[in-house]
């Protein structure tokens, strides 16, 4: 009986311990023109399954937790298919890509999702202030809603 006890004080104290020391999954929320689906799969396979389909598109992850359900890619530059560089020159060609997703229901996640880029060039603001959604039929929208669209094919809505 103390060994069970011991061992549940120690697990409250290591998930404290978590919640102080933070997560990945940022406090802010989407933008507000983000895009909403319901995936047939539990949050943390749809953040598996993004990762696999990104690096299939050259997108590397900035951040990723399935157990969060969140995704960040690094900027990507949608010309020369490079992660991880920034090109101010061309900010419309540099796009990130955000995916939270939420348990709804048995099995079932809601996905929000996020194409941005830095619409604002000037560093003085957080970037987050900075960033806008890219426009509709831009190439980094069409990333997004093919990784979403592959995410449909292997789960279901």
């Amino acid at each position: 009986m103390r060994s069970a006890t011991l061992a549940a004080v120690a697990g409250a104290a290591l998930l404290v311990g978590a919640c102080a020391a933070g997560g990945i999954r940022p406090s802010y929320a989407p933008l507000p023109d983000a895009r909403v689906d319901t995936i047939n799969a539990a949050p943390a396979a749809v953040i598996q399954e993004l990762v696999t389909q990104l690096n299939s598109e050259q997108m590397r992850p900035q951040w990723s937790s399935p157990t969060e359900g969140y995704l960040e890619t690094q900027w990507f530059n949608i010309m020369t298919q490079e992660s991880g560089k920034m090109d101010r020159a061309n900010a419309d060609r540099i796009v990130r890509l955000r995916f939270w997703a939420d348990p709804v229901g048995e099995g079932k996640t809601q996905l929000t999702s996020e194409a941005v880029f830095l619409a604002d060039p000037d560093v003085s603001h957080a970037e987050r202030d900075r960033e806008a959604q890219v426009p509709p039929a831009h190439a980094g929208d069409r990333l997004r809603i093919r990784a979403i669209d592959a995410l449909v094919e292997r789960f279901g809505k």
